[in-house]
């Protein structure tokens, strides 16, 4: 009995490729039947193609080597071959190729052809041959796949700096999109010992061109600048300069001149009488409570592990509170760069990097220079007053019992509290011009009634030349008043997120531009400035939008807040021990020195 093996029949495979039409004939095994011309024949009609000539079908069968011959050309059978198109990025260093599956009757497609399909495109560099050969295998058809990529230019440098530390730590918004903010891994003190290595020049880079899949040559810079390990305080060089150890056990970090340095560290349980107030160049951790009238004050950073209440807490660096702050109407909060904490309720804030509040801000004023995000389950604002240089993010805006809430967001605090003091001065400065010309009439009437008495001549006499220095006040004040208001224009960067709603009793404003909530609140809303007027569109949370948090320069901010409070006889101070520009504090009296109980008005700038 024969095997199905020594009894297969011939068989043959007719396909287009190239306007050309092959036939592959294998024949057949010892007993079975093999492959007849009529059957070529009867394919092609049903392909369409012409008729090809006997003698060629019938050497291909008498072959039957499993070899493509070719038949006859046919050029209109291109339509049923294979599609390659080619897609080059913009920037010219990758091509993405997609293959179009062949119709019955044309070839399967092949490598050789897809590399002319690039070779055509212009792709002559990086061309990934695997990659075609797995989209051919797989037959990954009408799916792009990225089949040759470019080379970046190597960037040539002098020596490079290695940290040994983490220069970016406690920073969750590099880590995460507005998720909650983890108050127990902030991690912000990062403790070396005595002689460890901080960081270490590492050797030049040579620069070697790019080149693009198009085959340009992208031409690779070199850094001319001459980099070098900065230490600072309880830092040591190796002899070479090449390493930077520390000298002390303590707390490490890099300031914003790349210099690096180490703090000693104050660890205590508590602070209150035992300890006494804490006034301190390092930084300073509070494993438990801060007592009510104490002082912490830190060059470095602060860290608080549970609440604090009528406390007062400078720093040069970042503020973290494990819960948070209720300060009775008289805790103040003042760093120079971030603030972390659960809650900030009836107190003063004056913060010139990032807030970061989980739950709420209640009862509180805060002059933020950069972003002010919540992003908790609660994240509310309630009857505080807010400054904010760059955006808000928060669920809720005000409440239901419309507390008086007014939040300044877009415009530098210290270029808005610098206006403010300047309008409070020029309001004075009209008072007191008032008070003047009052007393003089009644100088002048006693004088008239026949009362020649050389004092009261003599006092009319001051009175006047008072009057007349007052006068000159007004009038810088007020040539100086509509140049600051003009420059208050809000960034174009900064925004207001209400996630869930916005109540009325809300004061909103971008600078000079202010929004007035109708009675019903707002809904799910994001504000941003526009070219003369708030813009406001819907909050999606599958598309948030994105904040950038890069620190902006402040110093002509600040020249001009200086200029504007230089006639009121106003200044601004900063928190003793704390690093950076004093520009932020809170010093206008029409604004900074308003409690939310207090707070009356329309809002206006």
């Amino acid at each position: 009995m024969q095997s199905p093996q020594e009894s297969k029949d011939g068989k043959f495979d007719l396909y287009c490729r190239k306007g050309r039409v092959y036939v592959v004939v294998h024949g057949p095994s010892a007993h079975g039947s093999p492959v007849y011309p009529d059957q070529i024949e009867s394919r092609l009609r049903l392909l369409g193609a012409p008729r090809a000539p006997s003698s060629r079908i019938r050497r291909a069968i008498d072959e039957a080597a499993g070899l493509p011959v070719p038949l006859i050309d046919w050029p209109e059978g291109k339509h049923l071959e294979a599609e390659f198109k080619v897609q080059i990025a913009e920037d010219r260093m990758s091509a993405e190729l997609t293959i179009q599956p062949p119709h019955k009757g044309g070839a399967v497609p092949s490598r050789d052809e897809a590399l002319e399909a690039l070779d055509d495109a212009g792709v002559v560099y990086g061309v990934d041959i695997s990659s075609i050969d797995r989209m051919i295998e797989t037959r990954s058809y009408s799916t792009p796949a990225v089949v040759a990529q470019g080379r970046e230019p190597v960037y040539g440098s002098g020596h490079r700096i290695e940290y040994h530390f983490n220069t970016n730590r406690g920073k969750p918004y590099l880590e995460m999109e507005f998720d909650r903010i983890n108050l127990k891994e902030l991690n912000f003190i990062d403790n070396r010992h005595k002689d460890d290595l901080l960081a270490e020049l590492l050797p030049p880079v040579r620069a070697e061109d790019g080149r693009t899949v198009t085959g340009e040559t992208i031409a690779a810079q070199t850094d001319v600048v001459v980099v070098r390990l900065q230490g600072g305080r309880n830092t040591y060089l190796s002899r070479d300069e090449r390493r930077l150890y520390a000298g002390c056990d303590g707390n490490v970090r890099i300031l914003e001149d790349a210099t690096v340095i180490v703090e000693p560290v104050v660890t205590v349980k508590n602070v209150n009488y035992e300890t006494g107030n804490i006034h301190f160049e390092g930084s300073v951790v509070v494993e438990g409570h801060i007592a009510d009238n104490f002082i912490i004050e830190a060059d470095g950073d602060i860290q608080v592990g549970k609440g604090v209440g009528k406390a007062t807490l400078r720093a040069g660096g970042n503020i973290v509170l494990k819960t948070g702050i209720n300060g009775n109407t008289e805790g103040t909060i003042e760093c120079g760069g971030d603030l972390y904490a659960r809650y900030v309720e009836s107190a003063r804030v004056t913060c010139r990097g990032h807030a970061f509040v989980e739950e709420a801000i209640m009862h509180s004023h805060m002059v933020v220079a950069h972003h002010c995000l919540l992003n908790g389950r609660r994240s509310e604002i309630i009857a505080s007053t807010l400054i904010v240089g760059g955006s808000v993010w928060c669920k809720k805006l005000g409440n239901f019992n419309e507390a008086a809430t007014r939040v300044a967001i877009g415009v530098a605090p210290e270029l808005l509290m610098g206006y403010r003091s300047a309008k409070k001065a020029l309001e004075d400065k009209q008072a007191e011009l008032d008070r003047i010309e009052e007393k003089i009439s009644q100088l002048e009437k006693a004088l008239r009634d026949g009362r020649n008495d050389e004092r009261l001549s003599q006092a009319r006499e001051q009175l006047q030349a008072a009057g007349v220095t007052v006068v000159k006040d007004i009038d810088e004040l007020r040539k100086r008043l509509p140049a600051l208001r003009d420059e208050m224009r809000a960034s174009r960067k900064s925004i207001l997120v209400v996630e869930d709603t916005l109540f009325r009793g809300v004061a909103l404003s971008f600078g000079s531009m202010e929004y007035r909530v109708p009675d019903n609140g707002v809904r799910k809303t994001i504000f941003r400035p526009g070219e003369s007027e708030i813009l406001e569109s819907g909050f999606d949370v599958r598309n948030k939008p994105r904040l950038e948090f890069e620190k902006a320069a402040s110093a002509p901010v600040a020249t001009a807040a200086a200029d504007a409070t230089a006639v009121g006889g106003t200044a601004a101070g900063g928190p003793p021990g704390a690093t950076g520009s004093a520009d932020l504090a809170p010093a206008d009296p029409a604004w900074a020195n308003e409690t939310p109980e207090s707070k009356s008005g329309d809002g206006n700038p």
